[in-house]
């Protein structure tokens, strides 16, 4: 049995350097390889890969992705770990740090309850002084909370572990070419999945850490980030729940929430602890009726 880590990286040469030294302190597991893709045409990320040690406990493959997006990084690096003949592939973010024991509770989990697709919480670091209600937003991070086995639909694609037989069913475009500039293909990944009848479980102790950079504490970068994600899940519904009715169900529910969020806000006029509230149910709103116009949203930051 073998595993292969598969991992996409742009512009964060540090990162990828501090993540596979990282993957050197993972408890005792199978056989694994690491598979790296970089979706940056100055491939700096595949630099540090390939001037590695020459006594580095583990292979690393790198490649550069010239065609820019997170899907078509996510399609290559699936395509040159498949080619390694994997049991199993596992994914992480090249601005994520594992636990020692991140990969051998995945695979616990997959082996206890024959899930076709396991993942694990992504804990948020953040700089010191950062208050508490920043702390407990849950647009950072990505952590559903489940107890440890527990059956779950997974959304996001930076903690989890796959068969590597059930994604190849998937093949060629692992995830949709649609949401490279966007983000939402791993909510779309998976919503694909469950929609084929695979089973996803949750590893509550597979923990992997992401470091928050101050530009994320800022309000701009908040906005984009709920708008985005608004945006994209409608999107993704779009392409996998097409018709009228599905349709009308999205659109009614995208009016109430415009309701909700104007209430809201004239609620902050006079109560000024409600309008941080507001402000994310008027990003969120316009979200979703962006992508009700047909308008896709792109993120800034790249990856």
């Amino acid at each position: 049995m073998k595993t292969v880590i598969c991992i996409c990286t742009y512009k964060r040469p540090e990162g990828i350097r501090a993540l596979l030294q990282a993957l050197t302190k993972l408890d005792d597991v199978e056989k694994f390889d690491v598979c790296v893709v970089d979706n940056d045409a100055a491939g700096e990320g595949a630099a540090v890969c390939n001037n590695l040690p020459t006594d580095f406990p583990f292979t690393v493959h790198a490649s550069v992705e010239p065609q820019a997006g997170i899907s078509p990084a996510r399609n290559r690096v699936v395509t040159k770990a498949l080619a390694l003949s994997p049991t199993y592939l596992a994914f992480l973010d090249d601005d994520e740090e594992p636990e020692p024991q991140w990969l051998s509770e995945l695979l616990r989990i997959q082996k206890s309850t024959n899930a076709d697709v396991v993942g694990g919480p992504t804990l948020s670091v953040f700089p010191d002084g950062v208050d508490e209600a920043t702390k407990l937003n849950p647009y950072f991070g990505a952590d559903m909370g489940m107890a440890d086995g527990a059956a779950v639909q997974l959304q996001a694609a930076g903690n989890f572990l796959i068969k590597a037989d059930v994604i190849q069913t998937m093949a060629p475009d692992f995830f949709h070419l649609a949401f490279a500039k966007s983000g939402g293909e791993d909510l779309a990944f998976f919503t694909q999945l469950a929609k084929r009848g695979a089973k996803m479980h949750w590893a509550s102790k597979a923990i992997v850490h992401e470091a928050v950079p101050a530009n994320r504490l800022t309000q701009a970068w908040m906005e984009e980030r709920v708008v985005n994600i608004a945006n994209s899940r409608v999107r993704v519904m779009q392409m996998l729940e097409p018709g009228i009715v599905p349709s009308t169900i999205r659109g009614l529910k995208t009016v109430a929430l415009g309701a909700v969020a104007g209430l809201s806000s004239l609620l902050g006029i006079a109560l000024p602890g409600k309008r941080e509230q507001a402000r994310m149910l008027r990003w969120k709103f316009w979200g979703k009726l962006s992508a009700h116009l047909r308008m896709a949203t792109t993120r800034g930051e790249g990856h």
